[in-house]
């Protein structure tokens, strides 16, 4: 099992993401539609709620637990602070 290193309950920055088989994957923008009814993607959402529903869709999907990660993303210069 893998254990997560992401403090939930204290995101830093709420941007969320999902790591299938090390891969990026695309997520639904807010279940957004364009001009032609195509559903807008992002690899990135700011709602961890869709990220988990996106996750158990994989799930639902066949992917192994395993291979299905819910990352949060930090921006660089918060990770360069120096803690004082």
């Amino acid at each position: 099992m893998l254990i997560s290193t992401i403090d939930f309950k204290k995101p830093r920055q709420k941007m969320w993401g999902i790591l299938k088989d090390k891969q990026l994957v695309s997520l639904p923008y807010g279940h957004e539609t364009d001009e032609e009814g195509k559903e807008l993607t992002s690899y990135a959402t700011n709602c961890y709620e869709d990220a988990l529903e996106e996750a158990h869709t994989l799930l639902a999907q066949g992917t192994g637990t395993k291979n299905i990660q819910v990352i949060e993303f930090v921006p660089y210069d918060y990770i360069m602070q120096p803690r004082v």
